[in-house]
């Protein structure tokens, strides 16, 4: 090729680069902001949604008191504006869980605050300017605590407050701007573990574990009363069950059982409008299992993590690998296992979240070398995982797990460190 051929070659290719459009830059974490400064938050709860909203909520000791606050912003930049003050006293004031409902509607908020000798559970509603009415005290009679209040978000487009008290279960409707009418759960209580799913026909399933150490289930159509409940585990003793309503309209829980030689993960599918069909395998007892945890996305899986350990003590927990595997609907597993966390670390639970587009995020807290940070990695559909990304900037204090979430093919997790709420966007 002659000089002058060589030259105009490279003017045409370079004049055709400037022609073409930019390559869009391939999404990644940002760099962990802080959503508090002062004072000493905790135990932050997050939620997004596909409109592109998302909200930390969070605890906070500041200036002698307990104090239950929410920060709002958008996916897209990040948290804006002041902190949310929804209740400051000098009792206890803990355990505020958010959630965003998928009709654009006002933000909704769960916490428990220390009044007349019992943990009262707390609840309103907010609208976009941050304005809030007097909380709704859900459980002022009686002098049992409420416990892990929790918002699950239904296939139908519902949004419903779970809780339980120490002999009963309960839920409230998110209705706009109130709560509506409380229903109980057939779950007896805190100590039995409930988790809820509500599916694309508006049906309430409830799993929870009973004194005899069996997963048991109970559904309930949309607006009716729980039919009688069935035994889902089968020999030996059970615990944590989980539960998600998938995309085709059925649900899936999976928990943890040992019949004396370890713990193994088992699944089990109820179709659409059907009864839940016999246990399946995920997971060998020689995983020696903990923490099970489930995800549905909108491509049609269903996601199942845990963590194995070298522990031979079936319930208690331990450290170890975090592992995950996908399952048709039915609870049959479908492809190779994955493999979440890296070599070198251990952790003791690895959480998921849905990102609205058909992918899943998978977090957790890394120990190694005597250092805590906070990990995820992107997991799309097909079993393809993204690379692991370490969020946190310098060790974190050590906490059940990152607040975790998604929406809009966006994630958002958070995480406390030094006494202060940080988060990091996947955009």
């Amino acid at each position: 090729m002659t000089r002058s051929v060589a030259l105009t070659t490279a003017v045409a290719a370079l004049a055709a680069a400037a022609l073409a459009p930019a390559a869009a830059p391939a999404a990644s974490w940002t760099a962990p902001r802080a959503a508090t400064r002062t004072g000493s938050a905790f135990a932050p709860s997050v939620t997004a949604d596909a409109r592109g909203r998302m909200a930390i909520g969070f605890g906070r000791r500041l200036d002698g008191r307990n104090r239950a606050e929410v920060r709002t912003g958008r996916t897209r930049s990040g948290l804006s504006g002041d902190s949310i003050l929804l209740q400051s006293q000098r009792h206890a004031v803990f355990g505020l869980t958010v959630a965003l409902p998928s009709d654009g509607g006002r933000l909704a908020a769960a916490w428990l605050a220390f009044s007349g000798r019992a943990h009262r559970l707390q609840a309103t509603t907010i609208n976009a300017a941050g304005e809030f009415g007097t909380p709704q005290p859900l459980t002022a009679e009686g002098t049992e605590s409420a416990y892990e209040p929790a918002f699950v978000a239904g296939a139908d487009g519902s949004t419903t407050l779970v809780w339980s008290r120490r002999t009963t279960s309960r839920a409230r409707p998110v209705l706009g701007s109130i709560f509506g009418a409380a229903f109980a759960l057939p779950a007896p209580g805190v100590g039995s573990r409930p988790k809820a799913a509500v599916d694309a026909d508006g049906a309430t399933v409830v799993v929870w574990t009973d004194t005899a150490g069996r997963v048991l289930a109970a559904q309930a159509p949309k607006g009716g009363a729980f039919g009688v409940p069935v035994v889902l585990s089968a020999a030996g003793r059970a615990r944590d069950p989980q539960i998600v309503a998938g995309a085709d309209g059925g649900v899936v829980a999976a928990w943890v059982a040992n019949a004396g030689a370890g713990n193994a993960v088992l699944a089990a599918a109820r179709p659409r409008g059907g009864a839940f069909g016999a246990a399946v395998q995920v997971a060998e007892p020689a995983q020696r299992a903990f923490s099970p945890r489930l995800a549905a996305t909108s491509a049609g899986e269903i996601l199942v993590a845990w963590v194995n350990t070298n522990s031979p003590n079936g319930f208690a927990g331990g450290r170890g690998i975090a592992r995950l595997q996908r399952l048709r609907t039915t609870a049959q597993p479908v492809g190779a296992r994955i493999r979440l966390s890296p070599d070198g670390v251990r952790t003791r639970e690895a959480v998921l979240a849905h990102d609205g587009a058909g992918s899943a995020f998978a977090a957790w807290l890394a120990v190694r070398g005597g250092s805590t940070t906070v990990q995820a990695r992107r997991l799309a559909p097909g079993g393809i995982t993204g690379t692991v990304r370490t969020l946190s900037r310098g060790a974190v204090e050590d906490q059940p797990a990152p607040a975790l979430t998604g929406g809009a093919a966006r994630g958002v997790a958070a995480w406390t460190q030094g006494g202060v709420v940080r988060y990091s966007v996947y955009r």
